[in-house]
């Protein structure tokens, strides 16, 4: 019968849409570009039409003194009317297109312009510029009077005029703005692509990397942004070769040491296959079994030290812990143990609270306690102390047994040691499991002499906990 199989699944990454950090970098500067400059536009062209304004008012304002002074002047030397050329030279067409009247004061006497209306375009009380309407159209108005109060004048210029400089002035601006805002554009961008240069320089230096390189990235002169991103990058890649390193070194440690007791195992059956009376069959068989034991301890060593090694441990199982107890469990477990190998084993221990992993805990203690066991010649003590001083929890495991010179006791920790001249079958693995864990609950190891100045002594001291202080999880 055949079985379906699934689709590969695609990586996390790629079944998202990617969307490109240049492009919305470009886009929300040149959109901030615009509405800047389309801002700036604006106030300028409210600003230059303000301007304006007060330019055209200031025209009008000039005009209006001068044309009232000469219609006084003409009115003084001509009487009523103010003449022919007069009223020629201010019916022409100006640039402004200004219409005006002259009023006296009693409405006895007017003059205009042609085109100026026959009734005032201004009421004759009100003096000053304001606004009003000719032939339908709004016009920007200006009254005065003369000195004597015996004539007004009234000029009015049409809107339409104060309108033709700031439209002019706005298109140039915007026009001038669109110029600006293409070429500031593709500046951006090219800014934005340059600065972007690091970025891909490090892609590429990643994308050209093999499986097994694992070296630090190195990229000079990334941008303040990228560099954390680097520098994080670089701490994965570093943890990921420790692990590799581990990995490798823990896969090559453990194809050679599983290679004696195979071995062993492979010879005791051998010599069961060629037994040939029941007493070399079953000293046989009791030699496979303990080979047998000793491959199962060897690989139950290997796998703790795997777990640990792996970095990934969470400590929210850390809880209050009364190490005394865990003591007298484990002690109570090796009793067998030591009886069968003629070792009397003790222990003394006090409450003594700490915040830890029990589990972890329990195989701390049973890998001191097994050690010590199996180091020390029949006849010999091996005992287990725990209690608390203060701050610290303290842990002795001692024995007096053959103990290590002081030279080798640095090295009693590192994987598959062995003490030289040992005649135990040891996996050389329970120690190094004792420092990983001690590590990870923050405890100093210290190794001393064992009982009587004998053997040897191995002393933990982990951080105390105070009851009323701790706080689960």
């Amino acid at each position: 019968m055949s079985r379906s199989r699934s689709a590969p699944r695609m990586p996390l990454l790629e079944s998202r849409s990617t969307w490109s950090l240049r492009g919305r970098l470009v886009a929300l500067l040149i959109s901030l570009m615009c509405l800047l400059m389309a801002a700036g536009t604006a106030i300028t062209f409210l600003e230059a039409r303000a301007t304006s304004q007060r330019m055209y008012d200031e025209s009008m304002r000039q005009t209006g003194e001068l044309l009232l002074q000469l219609a006084q002047h003409e009115l003084e030397e001509h009487g009523p009317s103010l003449g022919e050329a007069l009223l020629r030279a201010e019916t022409l067409p100006g640039p402004f297109a200004f219409r005006y009247q002259v009023w006296t004061e009693d409405l006895r006497a007017s003059y205009r312009t042609a085109n100026a209306p026959r009734t005032p375009m201004m009421p004759l009380n009100y003096t000053g510029f304001g606004w009003t309407v000719i032939d339908g159209q709004r016009w920007r108005s200006f009254s005065l009077w003369n000195q004597a109060h015996s004539l007004q004048l009234q000029i009015a210029e049409p809107v339409e005029s104060h309108r033709e400089l700031p439209t002019e002035f706005f298109w140039t601006l915007v026009s001038t703005l669109a110029v600006i805002l293409i070429l500031g554009g593709a500046l951006i961008w090219w800014i934005i692509a340059y600065s972007f240069r690091t970025v891909r320089t490090s892609a590429q230096l990643v994308a050209e990397r093999s499986a097994n390189d694992l070296r630090p990235i190195d990229a000079p002169y990334v941008p303040q942004e990228v560099a954390p991103l680097l520098a994080a990058l670089n701490r994965l890649l570093e943890r990921m070769r420790v692990a590799l390193d581990l990995e490798r070194h823990f896969t090559a440690d453990a194809a050679h040491e599983l290679r004696t007791p195979l071995a062993a195992i492979r010879a005791n059956a051998q010599v069961m296959q060629g037994a040939r009376t029941p007493e070399e069959f079953s000293s046989a068989s009791d030699d496979l079994l303990t080979s047998v034991d000793r491959s199962g301890r060897l690989i139950e060593q290997l796998l703790a030290l795997a777990r640990l090694d792996t970095g990934t441990y969470n400590k929210s199982r850390f809880a209050r812990t009364d190490l005394a107890t865990l003591v007298c469990a484990q002690v109570e477990e090796q009793l067998q143990f030591a009886a069968r190998r003629l070792i009397q084993l003790d222990s003394s221990a006090s409450t003594a609270m700490l915040l830890g992993d029990r589990d972890l805990l329990g195989i701390l203690l049973r890998n001191l306690i097994d050690n010590a066991i199996r180091y020390s010649p029949s006849g010999s003590r091996v005992r287990v102390e725990c209690n608390q001083r203060g701050n610290i929890v303290e842990l002795i495991v001692s024995d007096s047994g053959v103990g290590v010179v002081p030279a080798e006791r640095s090295r009693i920790f590192e994987r598959f040691y062995r003490v030289s001249g040992s005649q135990d079958y040891g996996s050389g693995l329970g120690l190094s499991i004792v420092q990983r864990i001690a590590e990870l609950h923050g405890a100093q190891i210290e190794v001393g002499n064992g009982t009587d100045g004998k053997g040897l002594a191995i002393v933990l001291r982990f951080p105390a906990v105070d009851g009323a202080d701790f706080t689960a999880g």
